[in-house]
């Protein structure tokens, strides 16, 4: 058996590389769901500790008997000979010994937060931010707990940490890199057939995930454009004019600039990968 886990920020194409990836063979994926459970679930989650911060109508998306726990037991009942998780680290709650195994290969996928925050979402007309700052009130969450996830796994886990920048996968060559780098340390054999897969208007029926993690798609569409896609394309990473931003959205450029050092800390570790 052998375990994947995507640990990233959000807007980093992760959904995109998990695509790849489920087209390995005997594979299961397992997505967002310890982050659905760290804010709605029936226990131990920002639903039950800290309500008055959830949006008016949380209480219709909590399910009976979905946490942490019920999420970690589903993930480690999992029979497939690869498991694939694509999670936020913060969501564990520190219970990393429980979740990853010491032979797991473990991708840290991180973006510029000029990129990540200024991300505009059509479905919902407007800034990923505005979503973002909706949950927490302090942004450098996302990637202060990266760093901390990244000095974890370097101590826990037989295998290096493998630290991603989003833009790498703005290319074909560039995915191609990643995804056969990821089948290598994994002991699988990398095909080029992993890199494309079918159009949808939603996440795989296959995949194990949240109901809250659908719906909040349906509504938001956060993962409209990797759903649409059939591969990776070539496109080049977006300018973002922080100047011209702050003329409307100060409060995104006060985000950015205080996520920016956490973002350049990880990048500058030596577990992050060349292309």
């Amino acid at each position: 058996m052998v375990q994947i886990n995507i640990w990233f920020v959000p807007r980093s194409r992760s959904t995109a590389l998990v695509r790849c990836l489920s087209n390995i063979s005997d594979s299961q994926v397992f997505f967002e769901n310890f982050l659905w459970a760290f804010y709605l679930g029936d226990e131990d989650s920002m639903f039950t500790k800290h309500r008055d911060q959830m949006a008016p109508k949380a209480h219709e998306h909590v399910v009976p008997g979905f946490n942490t726990n019920s999420a970690i037991k589903q993930f480690q009942d999992s029979s497939a000979k690869v498991k694939i998780s694509k999670d936020f680290i913060f969501a564990l709650n520190g219970r990393y010994e429980e979740v990853i195994e010491k032979d797991s290969v473990n991708v840290f996928l991180v973006r510029d937060p000029a990129n990540v925050f200024t991300s505009f979402l059509p479905t919902s007309n407007k800034y990923f931010h505005a979503v973002a700052k909706g949950t927490h009130k302090d942004l450098t969450v996302y990637y202060g707990a990266v760093l901390q996830g990244v000095e974890k796994v370097a101590l826990m886990c037989s295998v290096p940490p493998m630290i991603v920048d989003g833009s790498q996968l703005s290319t074909t060559s560039g995915a191609t890199k990643v995804v056969s780098t990821i089948c290598e340390k994994a002991g699988i054999e990398f095909s080029e057939s992993f890199l494309t897969w079918e159009a949808g208007d939603g996440l795989p029926s296959s995949w194990v995930a949240p109901k809250p993690a659908r719906s909040v798609n349906e509504l938001l569409g956060f993962f409209a454009r990797a759903n649409k896609s059939t591969g990776f394309e070539d496109s080049k990473e977006r300018v973002v004019d922080l100047e011209e931003i702050g003329k409307e959205h100060p409060e995104i450029v006060e985000d950015i600039k205080a996520c920016k050092p956490y973002y350049e800390k990880v990048i500058s570790l030596p577990y992050m990968f060349k292309l």
